[in-house]
């Protein structure tokens, strides 16, 4: 459970920074669309910026995505992990497990939900 909220915490500052940029490239293409009527270095310029800019977005494109499957990967195992700990109870108990792993992970309370995956609850 760490790892995923990490990891989110890694998506909302790439998020940030994503539209950081975004906003940067949406100043200077029409910067560089005045430049074009009267120097023709300075357009160039302003284009290689667009362009760097455009490729540092891709790579935090690239790197949400991994940051995505990772998530998703980790909350597979811990739904696996919680799949095992419900199959050993029967019945009401089961469902007690279910309903406290729920919350346990809602609250982000490692502790109490290791207790109720060895115990039955919390």
């Amino acid at each position: 459970m760490e790892h995923v909220s990490q990891i989110g915490e890694v998506r909302s500052r790439l998020a940030a920074e994503t539209a950081e940029r975004a906003q940067l490239i949406t100043a200077l293409l029409p910067a560089a669309q005045d430049a074009a009527a009267y120097d023709l270095r300075e357009m160039l310029n302003r284009y290689k910026e667009v362009v760097m800019l455009n490729e540092e977005l891709l790579t935090g494109c690239y790197i949400r995505r991994s940051t995505q499957e990772q998530a998703v990967a980790s909350l597979k195992s811990l739904h696996t992990i919680l799949q095992q700990a419900v199959r050993l109870r029967v019945g009401k108990y089961g469902k007690a497990v279910v309903a406290a792993s729920r919350k346990a992970v809602q609250s982000n309370n490692v502790e109490a939900l290791i207790k109720i995956m060895q115990v039955g609850d919390s």
